[in-house]
């Protein structure tokens, strides 16, 4: 495992997303001492088998598993992340929006949320890329029970549940409580300014209630603790 890697792996099905993303990806600012690499997976059979494949391919200690729709704006972004890693060794997983407590039904937008981003709908021409500089100190970050898959930090590698969710709904909750299983830390930190756009469209819902039904039934001890 390299200690000093940082490895951004994505699930692709569109060339020009990808292409987008990378030009992001490719002007970050890479800290002294380490590498970056990207890993495009492509044909994958869901979401949790190409970031299984990457995961496995690659050996990078950081991970990032991000939308290929996502673009990170934050040129600090590596150094950001690492930074909230070091300030807890119990934080296992980073995201850039969350919910504080997961609603007992698995949907994470029915929970109160946190963190930022651009949205397809919102304007990007005028984005302040660099006027903004993320203070670990003065900003800090939240700690949530689940994170949005758009964009996921981890600094160990845990197994995605493609024995469970074999499609590409759910993935991103059932690794948040993959890691608290584990006892870890997830958190999302606080972002005055969105570090990253999401240029998401339109959703296929098309699966959702199956896999809803998956995760509450698998994670049904963690999401009733609460009434104990």
């Amino acid at each position: 495992m390299n200690e000093r890697k940082v490895c951004f792996i994505l699930c692709v099905n569109q060339e020009v997303f990808l292409e987008e993303c990378c030009f992001y990806l490719n002007r970050l600012l890479v800290p002294e001492g380490f590498k970056a690499e990207i890993r495009a997976v492509r044909n994958a059979a869901s979401m949790t088998a190409g970031y299984n494949q990457a995961m496995q391919e690659s050996d990078a200690k950081y991970k990032v598993f991000l939308h290929q729709d996502v673009f990170i704006i934050n040129k600090y972004f590596i150094a950001d992340i690492l930074k909230i890693f070091e300030a807890d060794k119990q934080i296992g997983m980073i995201g850039m929006v969350g919910c504080k407590q997961m609603a007992e039904d698995g949907v994470m937008w029915h929970s109160i949320r946190y963190g930022n981003i651009y949205g397809s709908d919102a304007p990007i021409a005028d984005i302040p890329i660099t006027q903004y500089r993320y203070s670990l100190k003065k900003d800090g970050y939240i700690e949530v029970e689940a994170a949005d898959g758009f964009l996921l930090a981890v600094k160990e590698d845990i197994p995605w549940r493609e024995d469970l969710f074999d499609g590409w709904d759910f993935y991103d909750a059932s690794q948040s409580f993959e890691y608290r299983r584990r006892g870890k830390k997830i958190v999302v930190p606080v972002q005055k300014r969105p570090w990253c756009v999401h240029n998401d469209g339109i959703l296929s819902m098309w699966d959702y209630e199956s896999y809803r039904q998956i995760f509450v039934k698998e994670y049904e001890d963690m999401l009733g603790k609460r009434k104990r």
